[in-house]
């Protein structure tokens, strides 16, 4: 359809940026953004200058191209090439982003596994990440869990800097028979809302692990076909492939049913049917009853994110530090009750100030498990650079029955 210029197609007259990841980027005395993609549409990733930055927030299918152009007194001619640029990558809203989300679709169906990208750090082969995982395993003390578990919360930050985090955890289930595993991650960068499943696999260097069809066929009788609506969702996501090789080394090859969960925090934008996480619960909790064999439930997140990188005044030093600690302890104390109003309310008490990203894993955790005794592990903080700048906290939990 036209604009009534009659000039350009309506998505480019009016050109809505989709959402993207902007990451500072240096080329000699050059700075610029990367704007990367969570679905990883196209191939190539686009650059801009650095002071094209708010340009962008223009892009919101408001503005007319010449609009734009005389807000930020720039030719017309450059604001529709870069239109044009950013269409090309699929980068907004129109035929061409539906075009290579079809043809992505197409290629995960034959595939039937999401694509293999953070767990890659581990090595290039089976071989090689065996390796890595043997030796953070045996470097690590088991903590001796002295129940069953029926539950993990674990980290999704990079392996290198807690890997003890992650192993501790992990040696928790160490060698259990478990049928089926239900990974849940957060819907961070993806672009739909309420719990979206997937009848896809996940795999990483060590292989590949097939989901669940029986169990996911459950659950989309009871929850209907809006639970795989948005499944493109589980591209963008990265917390679910992180835990696989650990699955892999620790459990064998269970099948997998990996769901997203939403933040309770954020409120839904889309008049579009969406499941809420108490029905995914209350269906998910049906299904384990029915089949036969051990489920085990994995939920994702991070706690903390502090410093400047996140918004924060000032440079971390040790009090902040220590205050993100408290913090974290705190609501760790409330999460080890098993009561998830209570936890999600002692999160909103003070609005999450600490920016924790996995709420909503944590508290669909609790209502999948309803845990009588709760663990933590180990606890972590990792700063991201040596500037203060920003700060990472980790944990690792299991969960009773």
């Amino acid at each position: 359809m036209d604009t009534a210029e009659g000039q350009r197609p309506a998505h480019i007259e009016r050109p809505h940026l989709r959402r993207v990841l902007p990451q500072p980027v240096t080329n000699g005395e050059q700075k610029g953004l990367a704007l990367r993609d969570p679905l990883m549409l196209a191939p190539q990733t686009m650059v801009i200058p650095i002071g094209m930055a708010q340009a962008l927030q223009h892009f919101n299918g408001d503005w007319t191209i010449g609009e734009i152009s005389t807000n930020l007194k720039a030719p017309p001619e450059a604001v529709e090439q870069l239109v044009a640029k950013l269409d090309e990558l699929g980068l907004l809203w129109g035929p061409t982003a539906e075009r290579l989300e079809s043809e992505l679709r197409e290629r995960l169906d034959i595939d039937g596994v999401l694509p293999l990208r953070q767990s890659g750090t581990l090595g290039e082969d089976a071989e090689a990440c065996t390796k890595v995982l043997r030796k953070w395993m045996e470097q690590c003390e088991d903590p001796e869990v002295e129940f069953e578990v029926a539950g993990l919360f674990t980290p999704r930050m990079d392996y290198e800097s807690i890997n003890d985090v992650y192993a501790g955890t992990y040696h928790a289930v160490t060698g259990a028979e478990i049928e089926r595993v239900i990974i849940l991650g957060n819907n961070q960068f993806g672009f739909g809302e309420g719990c979206i499943g997937t009848r896809l696999g996940v795999q990483s260097p060590m292989g590949r692990l097939d989901a669940d069809s029986d169990f996911i066929d459950a659950l989309v009788a009871r929850l209907g076909d809006a639970f795989l609506r948005d499944e493109l969702d589980h591209v963008a996501d990265f917390g679910i492939e992180m835990q696989v090789p650990w699955i892999q080394y620790c459990l064998g090859s269970p099948r997998i049913i990996p769901v997203l969960i939403p933040d309770p925090l954020a409120q839904a934008s889309s008049d579009e049917p969406l499941i809420e996480t108490a029905d995914f619960v209350e269906a998910a909790r049906a299904v384990i009853a029915e089949s036969p064999g051990r489920t085990l439930v994995i939920g994702t997140g991070d706690l903390s994110h502090i410093g400047p990188q996140f918004g924060e005044p000032r440079a971390i030093d040790e009090q902040r530090r220590f205050e993100a600690e408290r913090t974290d302890r705190e609501l760790l104390a409330a999460f080890a009750k098993g009561e998830s109003d209570s936890f999600v309310s002692a999160v909103k008490w003070n609005a999450n100030a600490n920016r924790w990203s996995g709420v909503g894993v944590m508290a669909c955790l609790l209502d999948i498990i309803r845990p009588t005794s709760v663990d933590l592990i180990d606890y972590h903080q990792h700063a991201l650079d040596d500037q203060g700048a920003a700060m990472v906290a980790s944990a690792g939990l299991a969960l009773s029955v």
